[in-house]
């Protein structure tokens, strides 16, 4: 899940440093209000060993979804075949339905894992004062020999309805332990409904 590309957001917090260590640092450079929820933009930061422990995780990750997204693409057309030749015997229907379980099931299987751990976790805590994590639904990463920086998207929703969140953060892997911060957002209702599409910027110019 994402916000709306077609929305034009209202940014309500900038600049906060959820967590660091001495060669890690973790931080929100924005985040920003939309009617379903709150985009969430970070950002980290590794040097020395951390950054190379980072590098590795990034590339052993990219390599494991990889061969997922191959051994998904089989299993989805043996999926296939099957219910080509059910559907001479079962007829259409049943082997659609049949069809359609077995690619949720395939899908389900091969659901990215936190165990990856090439990633922030980034989330908020549930009134249990538990972490639940949020999808990161954009990233992108740059290294060099002794440094590495990972810039991702988070999306929270619904939108919060005190405007009082708890932020989790984490990256053991890397040498970034877990961390909480609290941020007050006001009037954050208020803020979110002043976001407008952007074709309604668009067409008022051409008048």
């Amino acid at each position: 899940m994402e916000p709306d590309g077609e929305l034009l957001g209202v940014v309500v917090h900038s600049g906060l440093v959820l967590g660091r260590s001495r060669d890690v640092v973790a931080a929100v450079r924005r985040i920003t209000a939309f009617p379903g929820g709150l985009a969430l933009d970070s950002v980290v930061l590794a040097r020395d060993i951390h950054a190379e422990a980072a590098g590795r995780r990034a590339h052993a990750a990219t390599a494991h979804r990889r061969a997922a997204e191959a051994a998904q693409r089989e299993d989805e057309a043996a999926a296939q075949h099957e219910s080509d030749a059910a559907a001479q015997w079962e007829g259409t229907a049943a082997a659609e339905r049949h069809h359609t379980q077995t690619a949720a099931m395939i899908e389900r299987r091969y659901l990215p894992s936190f165990d990856e751990a090439d990633l922030l976790r980034l989330g908020v805590t549930t009134p249990a004062g538990e972490a639940r994590w949020l999808d990161a639904y954009e990233s992108s990463s740059s290294e060099t020999e002794d440094h590495y920086r990972l810039e991702t998207a988070y999306w929270l929703t619904p939108l919060p309805v005190d405007g009082l969140l708890t932020l989790v953060c984490a990256w053991p892997e890397i040498g970034l332990p877990e961390t909480r911060t609290e941020v007050i957002l006001p009037d954050l209702a208020v803020r979110a409904a002043e976001t407008f599409p952007l074709w309604d910027a668009a067409e008022g110019a051409e008048r």
